[in-house]
């Protein structure tokens, strides 16, 4: 194994350094106005986190393209003397804040590392630290009682703490705040700090004067050209008369933003005459391009499949008036097949495939910020799965879906309830080989709650994230498969350090099948139905004398729609796409090359058959590199089984790794490597078996290797 991994570190390099030579990022002459800063370094730093204070200073490390080289991609920083005498006097300003007044810097040298390289090393004392005694807020006994109890709960300064800037002055806008949500629009609050250095105390007064209790206002909207009033008062919810709440405010703010028709919303207040106990509103608004053309491209490069596709795209935000909002795109493409990561021979067959969708999103449906929506989509892919070889049967499906539902955020936009119907048939064909799968046709109803406090949705630092989703497919509904389909999930996020994410995630799963599935579930002996028998006794059976279950097949197929499976970049990572769980003989995909029957051990016959009941979980660490380059360190575990209602704890495919994102405007791009850690993936056992989860590797080594945009939580 260790050999392995320094041929792997090796390939690295090697990549890395071809990058180098091929994107013209050749290494910069040093520059000639003074030396360069390798490192700096604050040694004394115990209370306050030292890269907390390094990163306010003018002086700084140069950065260095991939964590090794500097000098390349970016640029150098000069080391300058001036700058470094105010950054000294900028660390004993920011400890003072921190409430260590009597903090010093004692020291500071500038060590030559070289030639062209210096070291900047600075010494401080942070002497002792001040505590806030008490503190007090003169002037809320003339506020009610409930907005007065709201405001002091809001205050963070305590008692026996340290006393921070940041918290006096986070203190005395939440007092504003909170009775500013409360109908105060016009209060007003100051503060006094007394602090008694010889004690190493301080105290706290704040002086809050609420003014009177008032309502919104006129409210007016500047700026619509050809967007209509109507929808826009309506998603503002501001009426005239209606008690006053600063958070109203920034809700309609939001509102309007979130409707993707304007480029800029400010949202106004005139808070120039309190004797009126009104606030007039004005709604400035800066209407976007209402249309839109996308055209791009893509390559997908996996264990799965080597396939191309470019993007067709266009959006009208306003169609026939109204702010609807139409979406039309289509993404046609090509499948290299059989080449994939793992399989490196040339292209024998090209299997076209194609998505098309459709949206209609209508604002203001039935009421001012539900928003309701109609969608279509018709596609065409194939079935493929690991393991596939020249000459195997492909089969795959021209799929229809409709969707027709409702969205609803409330609680200033931190819940979203969307209840939606759902209709999906799928009709197979054959692109090589013989076509043995049916007509699949499901119908089911859907209610997905999201419940979002994260402080930003593309890259999260802090915050907590819960969404459930629960369908019920048939019954009164029609179709194929009758069952009741719930996925819990929670996505937690909390701030290690300015700069570094600590972030988890779990989930579990719950098919309920009613009318299909019971082939598949275990007898009391742990066996299952068999899906193929043979007409002889020849072992092992030829394909020619294999009868297959057809009731097998059925759950088969309608399990590819409704089962649950886990394994790929957004799951996983260290298991291909639907790698983890139940894995079997599918009796529409029997390899040309092997015999497979159900207790075959050959692992050409083996697909993802995915299971009822799924949990998964992840850790992950996220910090930055250099610039807009970060890394993550993480622990991905899951499984599926397949039976119901039964979470097994004994497959962990527990798959520790790491990776890199690199920012973008519309996501970090992310590149992971997972790892099948031996006697971790099925307890007991060094190696899973077949039939739980999937073996391929890369390199010889148990990984696998994801892509992809956005965080995968």
């Amino acid at each position: 194994m260790t050999k392995r991994l320094r041929v792997v570190w090796r390939l690295l390099l090697v990549a890395a350094t071809l990058l180098l030579a091929t994107s013209g990022c050749v290494k910069k002459d040093y520059p000639a106005e003074g030396p360069v800063v390798s490192d700096v370094d604050l040694e004394g730093a115990r209370a306050v986190d030292p890269s907390s204070v390094l990163d306010g200073l003018a002086t700084a490390s140069s950065p260095r393209f991939l964590g090794i080289w500097d000098g390349v991609v970016f640029d150098y920083e000069v080391f300058d003397e001036t700058l470094l005498e105010r950054d000294l006097e900028r660390i004993e300003r920011y400890y003072r804040a921190r409430g260590f007044y009597e903090a010093k810097v004692t020291a500071a040298r500038v060590v030559p590392v070289d030639g062209h390289h210096v070291r900047v090393e600075i010494r401080v004392r942070e002497g002792p630290e001040v505590l806030t005694t008490a503190w007090s807020a003169a002037g809320l006994e003339q506020a009610d009682v409930e907005a007065a109890a709201r405001a002091i709960q809001a205050v963070t300064l305590e008692g026996g703490k340290r006393f921070d800037e940041a918290d006096y002055d986070g203190s005395k806008k939440a007092l504003a705040t909170e009775l500013a949500n409360r109908g105060y629009a016009f209060v007003k609050v100051t503060g006094h700090v007394k602090v008694d250095i010889a004690l190493h105390q301080a105290t706290v007064e704040f002086q809050v004067t609420p003014g009177p209790k008032s309502v919104f206002g006129p409210v007016q909207i500047v700026g619509l050209k050809h967007i209509p009033e109507g929808p826009v008062r309506d998603n503002l919810e501001l009426g005239q008369g209606k008690s006053y709440s600063a958070s109203e405010l920034e809700d309609a703010r939001t509102a309007l933003v979130n409707l993707g028709v304007f480029s800029t919303v400010d949202v106004r207040q005139d808070l120039t005459h309190p004797e009126t106990a009104s606030v007039p509103v004005t709604v400035v608004v800066s209407e976007a391009e209402l249309r839109t053309l996308r055209m791009g491209g893509g390559v997908r490069f996996d264990v799965i499949e080597l396939s191309s596709n470019l993007v067709f795209g266009w959006e009208h935000r306003n169609f026939l008036g109204g702010m609807r909002k139409l979406t039309l795109e289509t993404k046609p493409g090509l499948v290299f097949f059989p080449t994939r990561a793992d399989n490196l021979q040339a292209p024998t067959n090209l299997l076209p495939q194609n998505r098309v969708r459709a949206e209609l999103r209508q604002p203001s449906f039935l009421e001012g910020r539900t928003t309701g929506f109609l969608a279509g989509e018709f596609n065409v892919y194939p079935l493929l799965y690991p393991e596939f070889e020249r000459g195997d049967p492909v089969l795959g499906y021209q799929e229809v879906k409709l969707h027709a539902g409702a969205e609803r955020a409330f609680f200033g936009h931190h819940l979203y309830v969307t209840p939606s119907y759902n209709w999906q048939t799928n009709l197979p064909f054959a692109y090589l080989g013989q076509n043995r799968l049916h007509t699949a046709f499901v119908s089911y109803p859907e209610l997905e709650t999201v419940l979002d406090f994260r402080d930003d949705p593309l890259e999260p630092h802090r915050g907590l994230f819960l969404s459930n989703t629960v369908q019920i497919a048939g019954y009164l509904f029609g179709g194929d498969a009758s069952d009741v389909r719930e996925q819990p999930e929670i996505r937690a996020y909390v701030p290690i350090a300015k700069k570094v994410t600590l972030a988890a995630r779990a989930t579990v799963g719950f098919l309920f099948p009613h009318d299909y599935g019971h082939t598949l579930i275990r007898n009391k002996d742990g066996t299952t139905t068999p899906l193929v028998t043979c007409k002889t006794t020849t072992s092992p059976c030829p394909n020619d004398q294999q009868v297959f279950n057809d009731a097998a097949l059925r759950d088969q197929q309608l399990l590819l729609f409704r089962a649950f499976y886990s394994g790929g970049p957004d799951s996983n990572r260290g298991y291909p796409f639907r790698g983890v769980g139940p894995q079997g003989v599918l009796g529409f995909l029997i390899p040309s090359t092997a015999a497979c029957t159900g207790t075959s051990t050959d692992p050409q016959c083996y697909r993802p058959t995915g299971g009822f009941t799924l949990w998964e979980a992840s850790i992950e660490l996220r910090f930055p590199v250099v610039g807009p380059l970060r890394a993550a360190l993480f622990v991905d575990t899951s499984d599926v089984s397949r039976d119901i209602a039964t979470i097994r704890l004994g497959y962990p495919h527990l798959s520790p790794g790491f990776g890199l994102r690199y920012a973008t405007p519309v996501g970090p791009v992310r590149f992971d490597v997972g790892y099948r850690v031996p006697y971790l993936q099925h307890i007991g056992s060094k190696e899973i078996p077949l039939s739980e989860g999937n073996t391929s590797t890369i390199l010889g080594l148990p990984i696998a290797i994801q892509f992809g945009l956005g965080e995968a939580y």
